[in-house]
């Protein structure tokens, strides 16, 4: 499943209220050197707040220096990943919180994608992006 989602491509953020948690997940396989270099996972609502970002790596992210990394544009994931740029590699699970570099509550509806720097060619990767928007 890669950005070409037809789920995922153009749509509108998902909004299910407010003061409920809410997700949006994506999954990024890789066929060659950082390729693709970001996949959407979603689009989060304006004035959302987000609180998590759940990973599953199924197949570890191998070769060159990889660095898998979350970020709000194509340009910012990998280790210019701006919502979260330190991520394990390794076939498993992690929790994090999301970096303090973005604003929140986020001003406008805003995309998320996953992807990796340092020439990564191969690597299965499931993410979940965790976010609640608070009453206005």
């Amino acid at each position: 499943m890669g950005s070409n989602s037809p789920n995922l491509t153009n749509k509108p953020a998902r909004e299910a209220g407010y003061q409920t948690p809410q997700q949006i997940s994506g999954r990024h396989t890789l066929t060659g050197a950082d390729t693709p270099a970001a996949t959407l996972i979603g689009r989060v609502p304006a004035g959302s707040v987000v609180y998590g970002i759940a990973s599953r790596v199924v197949t570890a992210v191998t070769g060159g220096t990889p660095v898998l990394g979350v970020g709000t544009s194509t340009a910012t994931v990998g280790t210019n990943g701006n919502i979260n740029a330190v991520m394990a590699e390794a076939a498993g699970s992690e929790f994090l919180v999301p970096s303090t570099t973005v604003v929140q509550p986020l001003a406008n509806d805003t995309d998320f994608y996953v992807g990796t720097t340092g020439g990564a060619t191969a690597g299965d990767v499931i993410i979940g992006i965790m976010y609640f928007k608070p009453v206005a």
